[in-house]
């Protein structure tokens, strides 16, 4: 049997046990209180502020200029590291200069979304800006090679639009309505060329789009999720999905047109070369153009 004495010191031994337990964590969090104060008085004494010199912001510039997929990261850690607050205006016009390819495009949407979040004054400059290859150029000004230019600009603009609309730096999507009306205009019926770039850009816009027309998405559920929060009206869709059928019908129509002018006109030519023996220059250059 124990004594009472001994069981007091047992238990006064408990308690002291106890109490050191508690010291050592007290003390452990005051530790981290005051390692957390020195390393925010360190900060606070020498902050690390992103660099805005002329000719850092410069080189940012120029990069920008030429995104790619292989230098994504390296321009995304000098982004992070400046400060381009006085040159939004010269970033804006430097990407909307950059010639993406398909496989750039992804880079491009993760610099652009990491200005948006910087620069208030960003992304209003970088719609007007991309939206600017949209506007209607005369028919007829523009060589072969910078019709063909500009239509493989207008797709890399159209997809890179689309992706700032599905991450949020572009958030009405009436650009889009705009821009569809316009491609699916008769009015450019009238020029082949024109035409042929339309038909691209709208076939690009239904494959990557499928949302915007209200298709169904054989998606995952948590990518079912993601469309079904962005910010696109039932309106907008039905207004997509018609001013495409209605483009489709207007294009297979000047298609069977111009398909029933060629028959007649390899009709006449035949009659021309077995009554002649040879066709006529104007023949040909008219047998040329429709063909």
């Amino acid at each position: 049997m124990e004594h009472p004495e001994d069981e007091c010191r047992i238990v006064g031994g408990n308690h002291d046990k106890h109490d050191d337990e508690e010291n050592a964590a007290r003390l452990e969090e005051y530790k981290r209180f005051i390692d957390m104060k020195i390393i925010m008085r360190q900060s606070n004494l020498n902050p690390e502020r992103a660099d805005s010199s002329i000719r850092r912001n410069t080189t940012v510039i120029k990069k920008l200029k030429q995104i790619n997929e292989e230098q994504r990261e390296g321009l995304m850690e000098e982004l992070r590291n400046v400060n381009l607050s006085k040159f939004v205006s010269e970033a804006v016009a430097a990407i909307c200069e950059a010639k993406l390819k398909s496989s750039d495009i992804q880079a491009a949407v993760q610099a652009c979304s990491l200005l948006h979040q910087r620069y208030k004054d960003f992304s209003p400059c970088l719609i007007q800006g991309l939206l600017k290859v949209f506007s209607p150029t005369k028919s007829g000004d523009d060589l072969d090679a910078d019709k063909s230019l500009k239509a493989m600009r207008k797709r890399s603009t159209l997809k890179l639009l689309i992706e700032l609309y599905f991450v949020g730096v572009v958030e009405d999507a009436n650009i889009f309505v705009n821009i569809i009306k316009d491609l699916t205009s008769i009015e450019y019926l009238k020029d082949r060329d024109a035409t042929q770039t339309n038909l691209s850009l709208l076939a690009s816009f239904a494959r990557q789009g499928r949302f915007f027309l209200g298709l169904h998405q054989s998606v995952q559920e948590v990518e079912e999720e993601f469309y079904k929060g962005l910010n696109l009206t039932s309106d907008q869709k039905k207004l997509f999905k018609k001013a495409l059928h209605s483009y489709y019908d207007a294009v297979t129509e000047l298609l069977q047109s111009e398909h029933t002018s060629l028959r007649l006109m390899e009709l006449e030519n035949a009659k021309m070369l077995n009554a002649r023996g040879e066709l006529s220059e104007e023949s040909m250059i008219s047998y040329e153009r429709l063909k």
